[in-house]
């Protein structure tokens, strides 16, 4: 009888945990606005779009994607900072958000922000040569930046110039430019403009198909699985690392259960395989969620990798 008692107990404290759970989680009464860093049709908005329907049913409400463009993304993280904090205006960004912070042009890291989630990473970046330029190989363009003159493609105060120095940390002697868009890139890598220069790979892959570009290293920690043909810098002995991760993050002083309770709906969009398939049917990007000190590490890691870069 005692042992029944005892068991009546631990159950009736349970069911009490559970019920302090559901009154302690948050229940959105109103639309939700996802207000995202740049454009609509490229990948951060893809990847915003992928999560916004399945968040309305997940949460009970309409969730809505607003496209906030200007300075590399800190216009939107300037409004987001500055929202109301309760749950119902959210910024959705990527790496970008870190390299504005240690390029000086936002005096602001993720410490302004209560993170939510991790909620993708990019299909990665390629470092391309011509086809015609003798550039064959990573160690191709360090050994020839050492003997001539070599104008790398970047843009400034983001991904593609921080690239750019890293390789001249590991023995490079490139001029990185700013050559602006993804398609000015292209274009100056074709035209023999630039020497080479560093795309999506999603961008880069018709050329590289085409015979064009020459595919020199991923700028990732691993291999894309969509393109395992293609090795990372890493793999070629030169420890350039620059990963796009996508993000959700409230204003500071939002509720502790808003953030979680909009972080768990992530996940389990993340854990579906619907979700999964569409990321590497449509958009040949692996899928990857981190939440909670993973995922501050994660973003703290890229400033720690480029703070000593004069990008």
């Amino acid at each position: 009888m005692k042992k029944v008692f005892g068991i009546l107990v631990a159950l009736c404290a349970l069911l009490a945990c559970v019920g302090a759970y559901a009154e302690a989680a948050w229940k959105p009464a109103e639309t939700i606005v996802i207000d995202v860093a740049f454009a609509a049709g490229g990948d951060t908005d893809y990847n915003a779009r992928a999560y916004a329907d399945k968040l309305s049913s997940i949460l009970g409400v309409p969730v809505i994607v607003s496209n906030v463009t200007g300075s590399n993304g800190a216009i939107a993280s300037e409004e987001v900072k500055n929202a109301k904090p309760n749950g119902y205006t959210v910024l959705f960004t990527q790496t970008s958000f870190v390299l504005n912070n240690v390029s000086g042009m936002t005096d602001y890291g993720i410490e302004a922000f209560k993170l939510a989630c991790v909620a993708g990473s990019s299909s990665g970046w390629l470092i391309i040569s011509e086809k015609d330029s003798g550039i064959k190989t990573l160690q191709d363009l360090i050994r020839v930046s050492n003997e001539k003159l070599l104008t790398f493609g970047g843009s400034t105060g983001a991904s593609g110039s921080a690239i750019g120095e890293m390789l001249n940390q590991k023995g490079a002697k490139l001029n990185v430019v700013d050559y602006g868009s993804a398609t000015n890139k292209v274009a100056g890598v074709l035209s023999g403009n630039i020497a080479a220069s560093v795309i999506p790979i999603l961008t880069a892959w018709p050329y590289v198909q085409s015979g064009e570009f020459i595919p020199l290293g991923l700028t990732e920690y691993q291999r894309n699985s969509c393109f395992p043909d293609v090795p990372t810098c890493i793999e070629q002995g030169v420890d350039v690392a620059l990963p796009t991760y996508y993000f959700f993050a409230f204003p500071a002083e939002t509720p502790d259960e808003v953030v979680e309770t909009f972080a768990d709906a992530c996940q389990q969009i993340y854990e579906s395989k619907e979700y999964k398939d569409l990321l590497l049917n449509t958009y040949s990007q692996n899928p990857f969620f981190a939440r909670g000190e993973e995922a501050y590490k994660l973003l703290e890691g890229v400033a720690a990798t480029c703070r000593d870069l004069d990008f």
